[in-house]
């Protein structure tokens, strides 16, 4: 997902790169839940006709659903921000606070929209004086090739 933020004197143009996440960890919490019933219940229900293993088991894999649902909630924390400015490109990378940064001159930056290869994907960077970071690794195709157009349009606007 790509949100475009440009300020009210056009002096400057901020693109947030964020994963599409579908559920918020509210809902997520409420269906691991409602989901968490069914294996529980089963496990109970052994446990009650005198076959005590299953309970562990069923609760080994209620664990590991809600540990599964955190891991995906963690990545898509990741943000990639792009910050184009006259005197300057930043890009800056990070989960809650940004944990890379890398600062290029919009006049010699480069787009490059690499294409797929049977089934990779397209990749997206940003390269300057031997420096290079990719953008949007877990974008489709189609998002990366409209981010890939926008921060050329705006870096041409801005030259």
């Amino acid at each position: 997902m790509v949100e475009t933020h440009v300020d009210g004197a056009n002096t400057s143009v901020l693109w947030v790169i964020a994963p599409t996440r579908s559920l918020t960890w509210p809902e997520a919490r409420r269906w691991l839940c409602i989901i968490s019933i069914i294996p529980l219940a089963s496990g109970l229900l052994f446990l009650a006709l005198g076959v005590p293993f299953v309970l562990p088991f069923a609760g080994l894999e209620v664990g590991l659903l809600w540990a599964a649902f955190y891991y995906v909630f963690w990545q898509g924390a990741w943000r990639e921000v792009i910050e184009l400015s006259a005197t300057k490109l930043v890009v800056r990378k990070g989960r809650h606070t940004p944990t890379e940064q890398r600062e290029f001159d919009p006049l010699w930056v480069r787009v490059e929209l690499a294409p797929g290869v049977g089934w990779r994907p397209t990749s997206l960077r940003l390269r300057s004086h031997g420096q290079a970071t990719v953008l949007g690794d877990f974008l489709t195709d189609g998002e990366r090739k409209l981010l890939a157009t926008a921060l050329i349009s705006a870096l041409a606007k801005s030259r």
